[in-house]
């Protein structure tokens, strides 16, 4: 017994001198510029570049005001857009109005940091079909709604759908002026023909075309009215590759954020030497009335 445990005493500095520490660098992710321009077919093009945060501070997003923020169009110089303040924030636009298949490349140079960019095409209007929307009564205050839209899907290109749905608010205030407002609207959403999960409602719908790629398929939208509504507006979105990871991977890091359980979304990024967004999207509504 002596013998063994003198031997394990003298082995005891072997393995201690054995120990090599390793220093792990974890990059830093504040204070980097951010870039985001989400670029809709047919409107003026605003950009927004602030710096990055830390997740622990309490300051709000800084604001970048004298980043020089160029425009190329399929590789040519088009623009460079103008800063200008609403609200507090710094916005920069430009006077060019994207055109569907062309591809746009934005840089943005933030003085002391290295430029940042991003690029992606436009994406042409999703081509839709049949729309018809019912109203059921259940009582006084509420009714169910059910809208069927149908999409006609192009099997020489891969698609990206984004639907939202909106209650519009009508009214006449006191001295006889009209108002309108829009209501961004939770709904249930299934194709046609497939069940449709109880609970599962949600603010935007996302989709691609891997599962009905050059069909015409009918989705259903489902929702409970709380007001008596005279029209609903229907958003329908094609998205390019960018946009629709972007834009998807975005909403569901918002559906759990306030979930400390689930597993948590790292948002899609396309910005070069940066964080951020350069996407194209071709956005159109259509107002269903009673």
């Amino acid at each position: 017994m002596q013998i063994k445990a003198l031997l394990l005493l003298l082995f005891i500095p072997i393995i201690s001198a054995c120990e090599k520490p390793f220093n792990i660098l974890i990059p830093e992710e504040a204070n980097k510029p951010v870039l985001n321009l989400l670029m809709n077919k047919d409107s003026v093009m605003i950009a927004r570049v602030t710096l990055s945060r830390r997740l622990d501070e309490t300051q709000g997003i800084k604001e970048i005001n004298d980043a020089v923020v160029n425009l190329y169009e399929n590789g040519n110089f088009k623009e460079t857009l103008n800063p200008y303040i609403q609200s507090g924030r710094t916005y920069y636009r430009g006077n060019t109005l994207p055109k569907a298949g062309a591809v746009y490349r934005v840089s943005a140079a933030v003085p002391g940091y290295e430029e940042v960019s991003g690029s992606d095409q436009i994406p042409d209007t999703a081509a839709i079909g049949e729309m018809k929307m019912t109203v059921t009564k259940i009582d006084e205050w509420r009714s169910k709604m059910a809208i069927n839209i149908q999409l006609h899907d192009d099997p020489a290109v891969q698609n990206y759908y984004r639907i939202r749905l909106y209650e519009v608010l009508e009214w006449t205030d006191g001295n006889g002026n009209p108002g309108r407002m829009k209501l961004q609207q939770y709904f249930e959403s299934g194709e046609a023909g497939l069940p449709i999960l109880e609970d599962d409602t949600q603010r935007e719908f996302y989709t691609t075309d891997a599962l009905f790629n050059g069909r015409s398929p009918v989705f259903v939208l489902r929702a409970d009215i709380y007001n008596d509504p005279k029209s609903m507006i229907l958003e329908i979105s094609s998205l390019t590759y960018h946009s629709y990871n972007y834009l998807n991977s975005a909403y569901l890091a918002w559906q759990k954020n306030d979930d400390g359980l689930s597993e948590k979304v790292i948002v899609y990024n396309n910005i070069v030497n940066g964080f951020g967004i350069v996407g194209g999207v071709a956005q159109r509504e259509y107002e269903l009335r009673k």
